[in-house]
């Protein structure tokens, strides 16, 4: 004769089944990269960079969406990945068609919760500066 009260099973079923995918990582240790703005210190094509971000190899901001990006200039990205482990972000200049887009750079974050960084992104000529936080 079992002892397990099947009506609790019943419900923890309906519990973890009826998670978001946001909730899920959560649950899972995961953590959310919160990219606030980006400012263009020094664009590495004279009329501006037309720029997008991937996060662990999924592109948060497409190419296109984004005008040219000129030196001095500041986008607002306001966007939130979740990722397990580490997210790995990296900013392109898109290209016209039949050039390869141009890797400005990247860098790699953990799941420890932070307050808001400032982070330089530097390759060749172009320097960019993100503002983004960790939380968990």
């Amino acid at each position: 004769m079992s002892n397990i009260n099947t009506a609790i099973c019943t419900s923890d079923t309906q519990l973890f089944t009826e998670l978001t995918s946001e909730e899920g990582a959560v649950i899972e240790g995961g953590a959310t990269l919160l990219l606030y703005r980006l400012t263009a210190l020094n664009a590495s094509d004279f009329n501006g960079d037309e720029i997008y971000i991937k996060v662990n190899g999924e592109t948060l901001i497409p190419p296109g969406i984004v005008p040219d990006v000129d030196s001095g200039e500041t986008i607002n990205i306001n966007r939130a990945i979740n990722f397990n482990g580490t997210a790995k972000l990296e900013l392109f200049d898109d290209d016209v068609w039949g050039n390869s887009d141009d890797y400005l750079g990247g860098f790699s974050v953990g799941s420890t919760p932070t307050n808001g960084i400032t982070s330089n992104i530097i390759r060749g000529s172009a320097s960019y500066r993100i503002l983004y936080q960790v939380i968990a």
